[in-house]
C-alpha cells in the first residue's frame, strides 16, 4: 500500500481489506482519516511507515495479525480515540512521535524485545495510568513520557543507560519513581514539574544532575546525593519549595 493512498478519506469508517498479500503500508497511507474507527493488520504485513494512522481521531481498535518488526515514527499520533492497543513482540523499537497526544490511551504493553523508546512516543497521553518498560530497553528518549499527567508510578529497569532530557516533564500525578544504577547523568528537566513527586535518590552511578532536573517539583521534601556527583545544572532544584533537607557532597565542583 503505498505513501498517502488514502489519507484524508474524511468519511472512511472502517479499513479490514487489505490485500493479504502486501508486506508494508506506506507513508501517512491513511493519514487524517478522521472518520476511521477499526483497522486489521493482515498476517503478511512487516513494515507500517511514518504517519500511517496519525490524525486518525476516531480511532479506537487496531488488530495486528502479523509479525511487525518495523513501525516507523508518528504512527498513532494524534489518535486521541485510542484507548488501548498491544504492539506485536516482533517490534524492536517504538518510534518518536509514536503515540504522542494520544489522549485517551490507558494502557500499553510494550514488547519484550523493544530496545529503545523513541522521542515524544508518549507525550500527551493524559489519561495513561501505567506502563511496563521491559528490561530488553536501554535507551529512553527526550520527550518520552513529558505531560503523562496520570502516570503514578514507574520503575525504569536496569537495562536503561541513557535518559533523554524532559523524559518525564509535567508528569504531575508522578509519586515514585526508582532510577537505576545504570544511569550516570540525569538530564535536562527531567523531572521538572513533577508536583507529585516526593522523595528521589540519586543513585551512586550518577555524575551530573542537569539543568532544571527537578525544577517546580513542589512536594519533594528529601533527595539524596551520593559523592560521585561533580556537577549540579543552573535551576536543578529550584520552586521545590517543600524540600526541608540536601546535603552535597564535596565532590561537587
Amino acid at each position: 500500500i503505498g505513501d498517502h493512498s488514502f489519507s484524508g478519506c474524511s468519511s472512511l469508517t472502517v479499513f479490514n481489506t487489505i490485500n493479504s498479500q502486501a508486506t508494508q503500508i506506506g507513508s501517512s497511507a491513511f493519514a487524517r482519516c478522521s472518520s476511521l474507527k477499526e483497522i486489521t493488520i493482515p498476517s503478511s504485513v512487516t513494515q507500517i511507515g511514518d504517519h500511517v494512522f496519525s490524525e486518525c481521531s476516531s480511532l479506537t481498535k487496531i488488530t495486528f495479525y502479523s509479525h511487525v518488526i518495523q513501525i516507523g515514527d508518528h504512527v498513532f499520533y494524534g489518535c486521541s480515540s485510542l484507548k488501548e492497543i498491544t504492539i506485536p513482540s516482533s517490534v524492536t523499537k517504538i518510534g518518536s512521535f509514536i503515540f504522542s497526544g494520544c489522549s485517551s490511551l490507558r494502557k500499553i504493553t510494550i514488547p519484550s524485545f523493544a530496545t529503545k523508546i523513541g522521542d515524544h512516543a508518549f507525550s500527551g497521553c493524559s489519561l495513561l495510568i501505567e506502563i511496563r518498560i521491559p528490561s530488553s530497553v536501554t535507551q529512553i528518549g527526550d520527550h518520552a513520557f513529558s505531560e503523562c499527567s496520570s502516570l503514578t508510578e514507574i520503575t525504569i529497569p536496569s537495562s536503561v543507560t541513557q535518559i533523554g532530557d524532559f523524559a518525564f516533564f509535567r508528569c504531575s500525578s508522578l509519586a515514585k519513581i526508582t532510577i537505576p544504577s545504570s544511569i550516570t547523568k540525569i538530564g535536562d528537566h527531567v523531572f521538572s514539574e513533577c508536583s507529585s513527586l516526593r522523595k528521589i535518590v540519586i543513585p551512586s552511578s550518577a555524575t551530573k544532575i542537569g539543568d532544571h532536573a527537578f525544577s517546580g517539583c513542589s512536594l519533594l521534601t528529601e533527595i539524596q546525593i551520593f559523592i560521585f556527583v561533580t556537577q549540579i545544572g543552573d535551576h536543578a532544584f529550584s520552586e521545590c519549595s517543600s524540600l526541608t533537607k540536601i546535603t552535597i557532597p564535596s565532590s561537587v565542583n
